[in-house]
Order: C-alpha cells, then sequence, then structure tokens
C-alpha cells in the first residue's frame, strides 16, 4: 500500500482490493485500490470522515462502511459508488459502535457487537438497503469487540473478541429464527484477527492475546470444518499479525 495503516478496512469487489481508512498517527480517511490484474495501487477518492476500527462490507457491489473511531464512538455510516468515485452518508446505526463487524448476509448488513465508549455490546442491528433503515435484531449470548464473524453456510458466524471472559467461544446466528445458538470453541482464544470462509471451512487467522506480562501476537491459523463442528490447528502465517485487513 502506498500509506501504511492498521485498524483499517480491507473489502474486494470486482478483482480490486479497497483498502479504507485506519490510523497512521492519525485518523485516515484516504482510500486506496489494488487491482489484481496490473498488480498496481490507486488511490480513489477519501470517506467523508476518518476512522479506525469500523465496520466495512460490500453488498450489491457497493462498499459499505459504519461505526468506528476518531476521538469518538462513531454511529454514522456511507457508502462508496464506483460509478461516481464518491462516498454518501446514509441512515445512521442506532447505537455508536468500534471494534465491531459489519457482515453482509443474504442481501442486508448486520451490525454486530462492538464497544460503545463505555463497554462491550452484544447488541446487534440490521440495515435493510431498500428501506435504508435499521432495525434490532437477537442479542448475542456473550459480549464482544474486536472479534471475528463472517457469513458462512446460511449463517453468521462469530468468534473470540475482547468483552468477555471466554475468547475462544463461537456462536452462530440464524435469520429464520432470528437465535443464536453456541458451536464448539476455538483452540486459542483470540482478538483482533481475522476470520475467512473458504470451500466449507471457517479459517481464523493470527490475531493477539493477553498474558500476564504482555500482549502476544499470534502467527496460528485454526480451520473450522462445519460437518463435525471442531476446530482443526493448520499452517501457520508466514509472520504474526493482528489489526490486520484480508
Amino acid at each position: 500500500m502506498s500509506t501504511t495503516r492498521r485498524w483499517f478496512g480491507l473489502v474486494s469487489m470486482d478483482s480490486i482490493l479497497y483498502a479504507i481508512g485506519g490510523y497512521n498517527d492519525k485518523y485516515l480517511k484516504t482510500v486506496e485500490t489494488y487491482d489484481l490484474l496490473t498488480n498496481k495501487w490507486t488511490r480513489v477518492t477519501s470517506m467523508n470522515l476518518p476512522r479506525r476500527v469500523f465496520g466495512s462490507a460490500v453488498i450489491n457491489n457497493t462498499i459499505y462502511v459504519c461505526g468506528g473511531y476518531n476521538d469518538e464512538v462513531l454511529k454514522s455510516c456511507e457508502y462508496y459508488s464506483t460509478n461516481t468515485d464518491e462516498w454518501y452518508f446514509i441512515t445512521p446505526m442506532t447505537i455508536e459502535r468500534r471494534g465491531f463487524e459489519l457482515v453482509s448476509h443474504e442481501g442486508f448488513l448486520y451490525a454486530i457487537g462492538g464497544y460503545n465508549g463505555n463497554e462491550s455490546m452484544n447488541s446487534m442491528e440490521r440495515f435493510d438497503i431498500k428501506t435504508k433503515q435499521w432495525t434490532t435484531k437477537a442479542n448475542m449470548t456473550s459480549k464482544r469487540y474486536g472479534f471475528g464473524s463472517v457469513s458462512f453456510m446460511g449463517k453468521i458466524y462469530v468468534c473470540g473478541g475482547e468483552g468477555n471472559s471466554d475468547r475462544k467461544s463461537c456462536e452462530t446466528y440464524d435469520p429464520q429464527t432470528n437465535k443464536w445458538t453456541p458451536i464448539a470453541s476455538m483452540n486459542h482464544g483470540r482478538y483482533y484477527f481475522k476470520m475467512v470462509a473458504f470451500n466449507d471451512n471457517l479459517y481464523a487467522l493470527g490475531g493477539k492475546a493477553d498474558f500476564p506480562i504482555d500482549i502476544v501476537v499470534f502467527d496460528s491459523v485454526e480451520i473450522y470444518d462445519y460437518y463435525s463442528d471442531k476446530w482443526f490447528y493448520t499452517t501457520s502465517l508466514p509472520q504474526k499479525l493482528g489489526d490486520f485487513g484480508v
């Protein structure tokens, strides 16, 4: 990237990666794209507001960002149009959130958990891109921020994070029943890691954990097998990573 970033958003759309906002001795609102075909980074229009530890997701070929922090916890949202190369504000979330997850799932956006400046949260709200309105949905069973989340096998999966005593724990949300259900815990408690879905598996990548003396950054990777409801260690990352984009 042309700009060093941490606590930023990284999304992909049409073979293009978008590195959005973050922090580099100051709050960033700049955006740059990486073209997989040309192997080049290009600057595009910046967001309206600088943000770090925010949520980002793609739905219907549109990039959405919400919440985050820039000396205050935010609930504002905006989207990026590739047609106009401009960012536009949309209806804000009902609650300020940082360190939360914004997940695109079956035509809706879900804002999950996070930290509101006073405490970690287990609340969730859903954005309807047609009505432009947010609706409160069922709370997670655990409060979390800095956790991993992904849309997978018709449900939303969340794991790890801070804000609760068990950083290994995982649960899944079924939009059909509006209920959260615990599943097998990871082998390693972690926060500010990344979780991705590939084929029939989930991957938990890197992250951080608190130890008695210091914060430790991991290179370990775990795979969740959907059919056996078990986590297994696999090949580690080439380096230890936390607060990164994937």
